[in-house]
């Protein structure tokens, strides 16, 4: 009887220990002006300050908006007016020198500053622009993607 309701234990709590790392946030809304929507799980939300970021969110601001964005490892990005970002992959796990940054700049005007990350593992992050990729191996840039 020990035996099985440890099992039961076992086959009851492994779903959820999925779910919860699907719900793992990456980052949040740090500061936002003007008009900004975020993309998530399939919702558009009206984000703000401390508004938590997921693995596949899209960020967009409108022709007024400005929005910065902190991961979990201290990675900033800033947007400008008409820009959208998409959230495509972040691991960020030292312990386990498990690192990926992917992220797509979809439109508009950018400013990346690196956190650990970029520090601990450089060649791990990966921002996609329409016409190419930018390799990270430095610790701050600014973009603007036309249309």
């Amino acid at each position: 009887m020990k035996y099985f309701a440890a099992f039961l234990c076992v086959v009851c709590l492994f779903p959820m220990g999925i779910s919860w790392a699907a719900d793992k946030y990456i980052g949040s809304i740090k500061t936002l002006d003007g008009t900004v929507t975020v993309v998530s799980r399939g919702k558009e939300v009206d984000p703000v300050v401390g508004t938590r970021l997921f693995v596949q969110d899209r960020v967009k601001t409108g022709h007024n908006g400005s929005v910065g964005i902190i991961l979990q490892d201290d990675t900033v990005f800033t947007l400008g007016p008409d820009s959208e970002l998409a959230l495509k992959e972040f691991r960020f796990d030292p312990k386990k020198n498990d690192f990926s940054l992917v992220s797509r700049m979809v439109r508009g005007t950018f400013v990346y500053v690196s956190g650990i990350m970029g520090k601990l593992s450089p060649k791990s992050i990966r921002i996609e622009t329409p016409d190419g990729i930018v390799a990270i191996r430095g610790t701050k840039f600014a973009a603007q993607i036309q249309e």
